[in-house]
């Protein structure tokens, strides 16, 4: 019923999407992304970062989520996202509805700016990270959300676990930058992959 109320008000221009990411995080993505060809999102939630990321850059950003329906049969994320999107006159926008893990062998352009934010269970991120790392450019820009404790994030999460256990054994990943969860990783083209323990 909340879910509902929100979308409700998000039409009648009483509330807006909502998002986890901080005005700090959010700072670091545009600065990151803004000079993108190709951005890919995954884990859109409302669209908020979503749009942001589209207005910042003259390239295109291309938002993964399943969108899972709620018990009337209605994903009122989905509705919200494509809602702001309008709204917003974002032409670059495109969502891709699905699984990441699905949508992933599909997904054929080269991407330069990978924001990873959706499940954040362990085996997901990872699988998250598997799928789409070898897609990058050389020398392109992965941000992991949720990779460390902070006020936005204060619960231990898989994700946070992957940053500790996993990303240290990657010898080609290079980290750049972090603020409250997010963390800013530079790839090179080869390795850049974990293995399937845990």
């Amino acid at each position: 019923m909340k879910s509902l109320v929100h979308l409700i008000k998000c039409i009648v221009h009483m509330d807006s999407p909502s998002s986890q990411v901080s005005e700090g995080e959010l700072e670091m993505l545009l600065k990151y992304s803004r000079n993108a060809d190709v951005i890919c999102e995954i884990g859109c939630y409302e669209g908020k970062t979503s749009v942001a990321l589209a207005r910042n850059t003259a390239g295109a950003v291309y938002s993964v989520d399943p969108f899972v329906e709620g018990r009337l049969g209605i994903s009122y994320g989905e509705w919200i996202a494509r809602l702001h999107r309008k709204r917003s006159d974002t032409k670059n926008l495109f969502f891709l509805k699905g699984f990441s893990r699905d949508v992933a062998p599909t997904f054929q352009l080269p991407i330069d700016f990978l924001f990873i934010d959706a499940d954040h269970s362990y085996a997901a991120v990872k699988t998250d990270w598997n799928s789409w790392r070898p897609k990058l450019v050389e020398e392109g820009i992965i941000a992991l959300h949720d990779s460390k404790i902070a006020p936005n994030s204060p619960i231990p999460l898989g994700t946070m676990r992957f940053y500790a256990e996993d990303i240290p054994t990657l010898s080609d990943v290079t980290e750049l930058n972090s603020v409250d969860s997010l963390t800013i990783f530079q790839v090179g083209r080869t390795a850049g992959c974990v293995g399937d323990s845990g």
